[in-house]
């Protein structure tokens, strides 16, 4: 009885899932069809020139409808390649219905990914951390009412699919502690490879789970020679980078060359504008803090409390609604928002106490150490080096599972004042949440 009981429970919060996931990603559908669907347009002119959200690119719909690598190869040195099955039935599909379906197949996808970020979520919360279900449910409803969480759940963004691989570790890890033993190289290897080939410094955080289930093993040896063994995925990954940088990356440079070439020849104004781009990133490099190709974008001089106020856990959980959704790129959005009510920042100041108070219960536990290690990396590179410190937001999902699981243990305690309090916060705080990031999310889109 208790086994169908748990099992009729995992198909419900399943279900759960998947319609809010579903009715997300078909609201994405909706913006633009009649342009993003048409094979007239370009996929460079109908997506980048038309896609502008938040700080996040297009560049998955333009991969899935031509098969150009767009992604930066450092950064994200697999995520091409994963994406050739998609262009092929995107290439398949175009030629059946006359229209490009990249749209249609990204929110299959991305649906599918949400729901395992979903499951994942719900199911660290409910068995590695104990917490009753309804309280398991009501975190995880919170964590995806995250305006940043929110929006990787249906926007084709490589943080849709590093989601799930983050949570996969961290609910690895947890079952390698409870059973007392370490996380085994079947799992560590297979996923450190994936991960890392979607996000180069996904490798660290699948590094960290894995160290944490290391702790207590006698021989340091045996530790040495575990994490020894991450040579091969990243060998793996550098021979697969080299592959791509000496094939499609140099087509794909001289391709544009090419035509920055021929236009430049007809064109003064375009010629002038190429130079003055060439100017600027040439200036942007000699201003960054640190440099390379993994770690770029480090020269805005943004102040570190600011960013975090109106950027880490402002933005990042609650959208301004003032520049909603637009680009610090594109300059069609100041680094720096602010709101437009004092209410909003006892709203996020609300969140940090109960992040603050749940990492306080939960300081003995490895969990918490696990997701406070991932979320001090993010911060180290976002705030401490400034890496993309202008839009910081967009890379909510990397580190902001941390709040939910460290309230998780501040819900846990037996005293029932602190627990009535930390569940009615909770609740008022995911239904306005989910409100009014939803409410501005669906204007943008459908206005």
């Amino acid at each position: 009885m208790k086994i169908f009981s748990q099992h009729k429970e995992g198909i419900l919060i399943t279900l759960l899932g998947f319609i809010i996931m579903v009715s997300l990603n078909v609201l994405m559908i909706m913006w633009q069809p009649e342009l993003f669907t048409n094979t007239r347009v370009g996929a460079w002119s109908a997506f980048w020139l038309h896609g502008e959200f938040s700080g996040f690119d297009t560049y998955t719909y333009i991969v899935i409808s031509s098969f150009r690598p767009m992604y930066v190869l450092a950064r994200h040195p697999l995520l091409t390649l994963m994406m050739w099955p998609a262009y092929e039935l995107n290439d398949a599909l175009k030629a059946e219905f006359g229209i490009n379906c990249a749209i249609y197949i990204a929110a299959v996808m991305w649906t599918l990914f949400a729901l395992c970020s979903w499951t994942l979520m719900y199911r660290i919360l409910r068995k590695i951390i104990e917490i009753p279900w309804l309280h398991s449910l009501l975190l995880t409803l919170f964590f995806f009412s995250f305006s940043h969480v929110m929006i990787v759940t249906f926007f084709p963004d490589h943080m849709g699919i590093s989601l799930p691989l983050i949570l996969l570790s961290i609910y690895l890890a947890g079952k390698a502690i409870k059973n007392k033993r370490p996380m085994p190289l079947w799992q560590s290897l297979p996923l450190a490879f994936v991960a890392t080939g979607v996000t180069t410094t996904n490798i660290v955080k699948v590094g960290i789970s894995d160290f944490f289930t290391q702790l207590g093993r006698k021989s340091i040896g045996k530790n040495l020679l575990h994490f020894c063994t991450y040579l091969i995925p990243l060998a793996l990954i550098t021979g697969a980078y080299f592959y791509q940088e000496e094939t499609i990356q140099q087509k794909e440079k001289a391709n544009v060359e090419n035509i920055i070439r021929k236009r430049s020849a007809k064109d003064e104004n375009f010629a002038k504008k190429i130079k003055e781009g060439e100017a600027r990133g040439e200036q942007r490099r000699k201003e960054q803090i640190f440099d390379n190709p993994i770690v770029t974008n480090t020269e805005y001089h943004i102040d570190r409390i600011p960013s975090l106020v109106e950027n880490v856990f402002g933005e990042g959980l609650i959208l301004h609604e003032d520049y909603t959704l637009k680009d610090t790129n594109r300059d069609t959005r100041p680094a720096l928002v602010r709101y437009n009510h004092w209410w909003y920042y006892a709203i996020e100041g609300t969140i940090v106490v109960l992040f603050l108070a749940g990492l306080w219960y939960g300081r003995r536990e490895r969990i918490v150490w696990i997701v406070l290690s991932m979320f001090l990396v993010d911060m180290l590179l976002h705030v401490g080096l400034n890496f993309a410190s202008a839009d910081v937001y967009i890379m909510t999902a990397h580190w902001a599972f941390v709040i939910p699981i460290s309230i998780a243990y501040l819900m846990k305690q037996q005293s029932g004042l602190l627990q009535k309090i930390s569940l009615v916060l909770t609740i008022a705080l995911t239904a306005f949440l989910w409100w009014h990031n939803l409410s501005l999310i669906v204007k943008y889109i459908l206005g």
